[in-house]
């Protein structure tokens, strides 16, 4: 199963494979695509002092989402790819925390690739408690938009 998605506004998509859109699918998605707040020490892509972040962060002990954002702005490299896997790995690392209803995933995995020219993909696998294994690859065209 695929899905493409396109943000007209932001002449932006993604494409998703592999993925029944489920319930941990789609919180995964959610988890991935929510902007995080960015850190003081993080550098905005846009250069403002916009450190954007989910307003109902102020409601909960964790923040949610992702700093994949952060990205979007980067030329494509190895170094980028490896951010992206390491920001993805922490958006979907709340999965493996007991929250005192057990957990939602025994495991998480997130690879990234450059599968083709300015394209990054970024296969995850969960592994549920009872063994059900969810997986799905999110692919992003991915272009410098201030290059110098």
């Amino acid at each position: 199963m695929s899905a493409i998605v396109f943000d007209m506004m932001n002449n932006a998509g993604l494409i998703i494979e592999g993925a029944d859109i489920g319930e941990i699918s789609t919180l995964a998605l959610i988890s991935l695509f929510t902007d995080a707040r960015a850190d003081e020490s993080d550098t905005v892509p846009d250069g403002s002092t916009d450190l954007r972040g989910w307003p109902g962060d102020s409601f909960y002990s964790e923040p949610w989402g992702s700093k994949l954002w952060l990205l979007y702005r980067e030329k494509m490299t190895t170094d980028l790819r490896n951010k992206a896997v390491k920001y993805a790995e922490d958006a979907l690392a709340w999965m493996l925390r007991d929250n005192g209803e057990g957990v939602v995933a025994k495991s998480v995995q997130v690879t990234g690739s450059i599968p083709k020219f300015q394209t990054l993909a970024l296969n995850v696998v969960i592994t549920k408690p009872d063994d059900e294994v969810i997986s799905f690859t999110v692919s992003r065209r991915w272009e410098t938009q201030s290059a110098v």
